[in-house]
């Protein structure tokens, strides 16, 4: 009963924590930090640290549970040279609530057995004065950590229980931390209950001025250690584009353009209206069924994969895209030094545990390191790429990840499946960025509309008359993008761009016409290319 009990208070003890704070000694921000650096000071506290971008790290020591015994060990570390040392305050209710698996408690000061601990998988600390409280997760609730506490218990951790803590008290355990010269690879305890290792790390404050070996850096910024993210997130919407309903009330150029064509070959009978009504539907499948050179590319269209790409091919590239679909595509994203990477590790965090420092942090510091590159801006961001934000909903996010795929230098595309599990934010965001030039934003060439038969056999012919014979990738990728932001722009055309795009499509024709007057090959060509062409825009 009383063990029972423990277990009750145990999990709610941070409900009663929140008005609490965790302070710590910022020591400073060092380049290439090795953890040997600092063992003069390891003997006043646990010495941790959080990785940043080029090769700088944010050093710490100690947690306290109150502001003088911080006070205390930051005099004592500054008398040990390091006069920037000073004490940071983290408040816990910032934090969030999540589960974890305790595993066992060591004295920072006595040698702690990494060697063992690591077995596990993903280690976490807890500090309290002169105790680490060693853990491990995070689930994603206190059924799927019991699940993984048996296969714990059996590798020998039979004092291990399950906790919920709050997330500002973890720090990741690394190897800067542990001293080990191999990484950490852990044991298939159970890779069903151990689910979701996404976590968030406390965030730092303050700069560091002084000493030659510091470097002082924004008090916003600083990125926390690399995090697991685990499994995949279940997804919010799977649905593939499917050919919409035709809607024959409306009147329509491409439908006229198709009705003078089935007239021609004489499929179609009645009068040349606009409107796709029965008699127009009746003679394109009756055109389809007899033209031979249309079923032709019709077949051919089924086998035809253009295989193209708006963006680099790069491994970051490939885990951006399958970033909901791929168990390792998480980390290949955390262990990237690009800036549009620590912007996905942002939105996964925020997918997983809600806003918070960790995610403003990692935001903050892709958006100065993006758009501070020394690049010139071909078009002032209408936002301060300066400006220190807070994201407290997936809308500014998702904004500012468009930005940042718009920035200069960067080659990476936005993933397609953002605009399928955010539909609004999404729409939102393009709203607002239609303001700012979007000839440096790079789409995946989602094109969810090719499983259309209309335009596989489109894309069969056209192929037939690209007279290089070869594709080719840079402006083939781009028209691709260029096709998926039109498929998923939340709103029509600007007259201006009407207009453009209807001036692109009358020159081409009649060049097309031209070409097809030539010779009765080219003329039978041509007639399947207008009706696929017409038919899939009614």
């Amino acid at each position: 009963m009383k063990q029972s009990l423990s277990l009750i208070l145990s999990l709610f003890l941070p409900l009663f924590l929140i008005s609490q704070s965790l302070f710590t000694v910022n020591v400073g921000t060092f380049v290439d930090a090795k953890s040997p650096q600092f063992d003069d000071i390891r003997p006043l506290g646990f010495v941790y640290a959080y990785e940043m971008s080029n090769g700088l790290s944010q050093v710490y020591l100690g947690g306290y549970d109150n502001k003088g015994a911080a006070d205390k060990a930051a005099a004592a570390i500054q008398q040990k040279g390091y006069r920037s040392a000073y004490v940071e305050e983290r408040s816990l209710a910032q934090g969030q609530t999540v589960t974890v698996i305790q595993l066992a408690t060591r004295e920072t000061d006595k040698l702690i057995e990494w060697e063992q601990f690591e077995k596990i998988g993903t280690l976490f600390g807890m500090l309290n004065d002169n105790l680490i409280k060693i853990v491990t997760g995070i689930y994603p609730n206190v059924d799927a950590a019991k699940q993984a506490l048996v296969g714990i218990k059996n590798a020998g951790f039979n004092d291990a229980f399950v906790k919920n803590v709050n997330n500002t008290l973890l720090i990741r355990i690394n190897q800067f931390e542990t001293g080990l010269k191999k990484p950490l690879i852990p044991i298939n305890i159970d890779s069903q209950a151990s689910a979701n290792n996404s976590t968030t790390s406390p965030s730092s404050y303050g700069d560091t001025p002084g000493e030659s070996r510091i470097i002082t850096q924004p008090r916003s910024v600083t990125t926390p250690t690399t995090r697991e993210i685990g499994p995949n997130i279940v997804k919010n919407n799977t649905a593939v584009a499917t050919l919409p309903e035709i809607r024959s009330n409306v009147k329509r150029r491409s439908v006229l353009d198709l009705q003078k064509v089935l007239k021609a070959e004489k499929t179609y009978s009645s009068s040349l209206d606009g409107y796709y009504g029965s008699g127009t539907k009746s003679a394109y499948d009756l055109f389809t069924k007899s033209n031979r050179t249309y079923q032709k590319y019709q077949l051919l269209g089924e086998y035809f994969n253009p295989s193209v790409s708006s963006s680099s091919n790069s491994r970051l590239q490939q885990a951006i895209n399958n970033l909901l679909d791929d168990p390792s595509a998480p980390m290949t994203v955390e262990t990237s030094s690009e800036p549009i990477a620590k912007a996905y590790q942002a939105y996964l965090l925020f997918r997983t545990v809600g806003p918070g420092t960790d995610v403003n942090n990692l935001m903050n510091s892709a958006i100065q390191a993006s758009y501070n590159s020394g690049q010139r801006l071909t078009t002032q961001p209408p936002f301060d790429y300066n400006a220190t934000y807070a994201y407290q909903n997936m809308d500014q996010l998702i904004l500012h990840l468009f930005y940042l795929h718009a920035a200069p230098g960067n080659d990476i595309a936005a993933p397609c499946w953002l605009y399928q599990e955010h539909p609004q934010e999404t729409a939102a965001a393009y709203s607002s960025f239609a303001r700012f030039s979007s000839e440096t934003f790079k789409l995946q060439p989602c094109d969810q509309f090719t499983n259309w038969q209309e335009i596989q056999t489109l894309e069969a012919i056209a192929a037939d008359l690209n007279v290089d014979g070869q594709v080719n990738d840079a402006k083939a990728g781009a028209y691709a993008s260029a096709r998926s932001q039109l498929f998923l722009a939340p709103r029509a055309l600007e007259p201006q761009e009407v207009r453009s795009v209807e001036s692109w499509n009358d020159q081409m024709w009649a060049n097309l016409n031209t070409w097809a007057n030539n010779d009765p090959l080219h003329a039978r060509i041509a007639t399947a290319l207008k009706v696929a062409y017409f038919q899939s825009q009614v």
